[in-house]
């Protein structure tokens, strides 16, 4: 007679035994007061279907039933979420880089291309140096080019046409108009292909060559590599030529010549930079240009100022915040990065006793900045309310970026460098010379009465979005040129 089923018996007896032990052990280790699941889970999908038509309505109405700290499941990533002021001040200034890391979460988001681009102390204080010496080099002369070529087509698409500029303009600033010349389009093509690659979810369950997107990440990485390599080797042999040039690469390149910087982060620091300054600023333009159309009123105050505070003159005015600046903070406030994401590397216990457990944390700096408690009318597009004639208080930006209540360009030790850029870029150079030389007129094909924030007429993808979100779908504007410039002495 044949023993086998006495065997089977006695090692699924055995089996049972050690699971159980093992899950007593781990329940009876693990922590008390963890945070909570939100609500209204699908069984397969997870958060996902009551997260995806509206994600700042889902985030704060889970705040609302289960607290500030709370967990959602996306499938594919499990996040700890934090709502709130204070939790935007604990994750950018207050907790450590060992205990929630974002050089870790860089790595992880996208699939292992970035690792650690700017994690070491020499990187970072190389990037700041390299930042200070930037001035734009997108010039007059070439920002006319782009815009009279929008000026020769019957419509332009609005938010492409903004990302191809956006990122022409930060080509330019980091590696200088000639690379631009040379080598722009397929820079930008790879760069577009890599963002559309990152939104796949699956390079981050497979290896990158099981999948379509993740073999495409590989590949563009290659060539973006091979091209920054290419470009950092010619500066090195004539640093004599190069050390006059007025852009990001040549300050990093000469900043690191004596100090034997690694070679191998230039990609991944270039990629960072480039991706960051264009999924937030493409975004902001555009924005920007089309509630200024819809608000007619407005674009005469944007226009206003043109007429005495003509492009590319004073970056930062020393006195009253300008009504472009206030556009740039307004835009920022209602489109601003829907998630910020760290990477827990161990069970962390907040001062208030929730545990955020090992793995995805992220605040909602949207969600904090569409709180009616902080802001009047949280969902009008009112540049106005930054003002100082609007205010009660003068320094209302100062105080609620101190307060952590305004996270555009980030805070704390997690505060964006490139925000001079941003600036210069876009209220100084951008914005400004379109407007104060060519007539923008909103073609309504794409525009839906009510959508949007503030009625604008397009809603936000946030569901494809690395950053400031774009439109659900393309809009269109038609640019001509006008007679005479704004700041033109008797300019209309």
């Amino acid at each position: 007679m044949s023993h086998l089923p006495y065997y089977i018996t006695l090692g699924l007896i055995i089996a049972c035994t050690v699971i159980g032990l093992r899950l007593r052990f781990s329940n009876s280790s693990a922590p008390t007061n963890v945070a909570p699941w939100a609500t209204s889970a699908h069984p397969l999908l997870g958060h996902l279907p009551a997260y995806s038509p509206d994600p700042v309505k889902f985030l704060t109405e889970q705040k609302a039933l289960v607290g500030d700290v709370f967990r959602v499941n996306f499938v594919v990533m499990k996040i700890t979420v934090l709502i709130g002021a204070k939790w935007n001040r604990w994750l950018l200034a207050e907790v450590d880089e060992e205990d929630v890391s974002f050089y870790k979460m860089l790595s992880v988001l996208s699939c292992g291309l970035l690792d650690n681009p700017l994690g070491n102390a020499s990187a970072m204080a190389h990037s700041r140096k390299a930042m200070r010496i930037v001035t734009s080099e997108f010039s007059r002369k070439a920002l006319d080019r782009y815009f009279t070529d929008w000026a020769g087509q019957p419509r332009i698409s609005l938010f492409d046409s903004s990302s191809t500029l956006l990122f022409n303009a930060n080509l330019a600033v980091f590696f200088g108009p000639r690379f631009v010349q040379d080598h722009g389009p397929e820079m930008i093509s790879l760069l577009q292909r890599m963002q559309k690659a990152l939104l796949s979810p699956w390079p981050r369950i497979l290896p990158l060559w099981a999948s379509p997107s993740g073999r495409t990440l590989k590949r563009v990485k290659e060539r973006i590599k091979q091209l920054v390599d290419d470009e950092v080797e010619k500066r090195m042999e004539d640093v004599d030529h190069w050390s006059g040039a007025n852009d990001y690469l040549s300050g990093l390149v000469m900043s690191n010549e004596a100090e034997g910087y690694q070679e191998h982060y230039y990609t991944e620091h270039f990629v960072t930079y480039i991706m960051a300054a264009h999924v937030n600023s493409a975004g902001t333009f555009a924005w920007t240009l089309l509630h200024l159309l819809r608000n007619p009123e407005l674009m005469r105050a944007f226009e206003a100022e043109i007429k005495v505070n003509p492009p590319l003159s004073d970056i930062y005015p020393i006195k009253d915040m300008p009504f472009s600046e206030a556009c740039l903070r307004e835009t920022g406030r209602l489109y601003n990065n829907l998630i910020t994401f760290r990477y827990a590397t161990r069970d962390i216990r907040t001062s208030s006793g929730v545990v955020i457990p090992k793995g995805w944390v992220a605040t909602s700096p949207l969600a904090v900045q569409m709180d009616p408690e902080l802001f009047e009318e949280p969902g009008r597009w009112n540049p106005r309310r930054w003002l100082p004639s609007c205010t009660v208080k003068r320094d209302l930006y100062a105080t609620r970026f101190r307060n952590y209540e305004f996270v555009q360009f980030g805070g704390g030790k997690h505060v964006c460098s490139g925000e001079k850029l941003t600036h210069a870029l876009l209220r100084a150079t951008l914005w400004p010379t379109l407007v104060d030389h060519f007539r923008l007129e909103l073609v309504e094909e794409g525009i839906v009465d009510g959508e949007g924030v503030d009625g604008v007429g397009l809603a936000p993808n946030h569901a494809e979005s690395l950053g400031t979100a774009f439109g659900i779908r393309e809009v269109y504007v038609r640019v001509t040129r006008r007679d005479v410039s704004l700041s033109s002495v008797g300019g209309a």
